[in-house]
C-alpha cells in the first residue's frame, strides 16, 4: 500500500505536524512525502517528492491531484491546518475523493479505511469507513512526530514545468501575526489556568508554578478574552495545541472547544468541581481549590528539589 504525505511547509521550513502523518502513513504502508518549496527535507524518515513552486498557494491542489496521478497512492495525508485543509478539499472535490476531516486515528480494513474522526465540536468519535483511494485531514498532535523523523530515503525534484502545472496567481508574502514571546505547542511543561484561578492577580501564582517545574504558563479563552495573559498562550480549538509531556489545568473545567487542544502525554487537572469535564481526559485529578493548593505544591516542589 503506498501512501502519499503532504508536507505543511511555513516560509521554507518542514512544520512538526508533517512528521506527525509521515509516521503514522509508515505504520499504513510506504510513504512518499509531497513537499512544496525548497525546504531542508533531509529529517523526512520516507521517500520525498520535491516541487519547486514557491510557498503553498491554494492552486497547489493541482501540483497534489499531478503527483497523485504519477504515484496512485491509496491514501493521502493532510495536516488540519490553514493552508492544508484548503489544498485537500479541492484535490478531494476534483478527483471526487471520499474525505475524513479531524481524524484523530487511521487503520487499514480490507479494501480500505477507517478514519476516527471528531464530530459535534469535539464532543464524540466516530468511525468512518472510507473506499481506497481516500484524503485524510488529520488533527495536530494525532500522532507522535519522533516516528516520522530520521534520514530520508530518495529524492525526487520536479519543475512545475515536468509536472505540467502553470498559474496565474504571484505569492506576495505572509501577514505575521503579533509576535509571540513563546510557542507554548513546542514546550515539555505547560501550566494552563482557566476560571478558577478568581483573578487576574492570581496568574503569579501559576507563573510561580511554571518557574519552579521549568515550563510556561498559558490559559483557557475565558482568561485570555478577559485580557489576563496574551492571545499567544490560548490553549484550544482557536488557539495553541500543546503536545508536551505535562499539561497542569489550574480551575479549567475542560469545555470541548479546551480539550481538543490538549494532546500532551500527561495532564494533571485541579479543580473545586468534581464534575468538572477535564477531569475525563487527567492521568491525576485533584478536587480542591487552586489558590489553596498550588502554593503548598510549589514548597514540595521545591523541598524535592533542594
Amino acid at each position: 500500500m503506498n501512501v502519499l504525505v503532504f508536507a505543511e511547509v511555513v516560509e521554507n521550513e518542514i512544520q512538526e505536524i508533517t512528521y506527525e502523518l509521515v509516521g503514522k502513513a509508515k505504520q499504513l504502508g510506504d510513504v512518499t512525502t509531497l513537499v512544496v518549496g525548497n525546504a531542508d527535507v533531509s529529517n523526512i524518515n520516507s521517500d520525498v517528492i520535491q516541487v519547486d513552486a514557491g510557498e503553498p498557494l491554494p492552486w497547489h491542489y493541482k501540483i497534489v491531484e499531478k503527483v497523485f496521478e504519477k504515484l496512485k497512492p491509496s491514501a493521502i495525508l493532510f495536516g488540519n491546518t490553514l493552508t492544508s485543509i484548503d489544498i485537500a478539499a479541492q484535490f478531494a472535490a476534483q478527483l471526487d475523493l471520499p474525505m475524513a476531516t479531524m481524524v484523530t486515528d487511521i487503520s487499514a480494513k480490507d479494501d480500505g479505511f477507517v478514519a476516527t474522526s471528531l464530530v459535534y465540536g469535539g464532543k464524540v468519535l466516530v468511525d468512518l469507513a472510507l473506499k481506497s483511494p481516500a484524503v485524510f485531514v488529520v488533527n495536530r498532535g494525532s500522532f507522535p512526530a519522533e516516528e516520522g523523523k530520521g534520514s530520508v530515503g530518495n529524492v525526487e525534484k520536479l519543475s512545475l514545468e515536468e509536472l505540467g502545472v502553470s498559474d496565474g496567481i504571484e505569492f506576495v508574502g505572509y501577514i505575521k501575526p503579533e509576535v509571540e514571546d513563546v510557542d507554548i505547542s513546542k514546550m515539555d511543561i505547560v501550566v494552563s489556568v482557566g476560571r478558577g484561578i478568581g483573578d487576574e492577580a492570581n496568574i503569579e501564582l501559576a507563573e510561580e508554578l511554571a518557574e519552579v517545574l521549568g515550563g510556561v504558563v498559558a490559559g483557557s479563552r475565558p482568561v485570555i478574552d478577559s485580557g489576563w495573559l496574551p492571545k499567544t498562550r490560548q490553549v484550544g480549538r482557536s488557539g495553541k495545541t500543546v503536545t508536551g509531556k505535562l499539561y497542569l489545568a489550574l480551575g479549567i473545567s475542560g469545555a470541548t472547544e479546551h480539550v481538543e487542544g490538549v494532546k500532551a502525554k500527561n495532564v494533571i487537572a485541579i479543580n473545586i468541581d468534581r464534575n468538572a469535564p477535564i477531569f475525563r481526559i487527567s492521568r491525576c485529578g485533584v478536587v480542591a481549590d487552586v489558590l489553596e493548593l498550588v502554593p503548598v505544591l510549589i514548597e514540595k516542589i521545591r523541598e524535592a528539589k533542594g
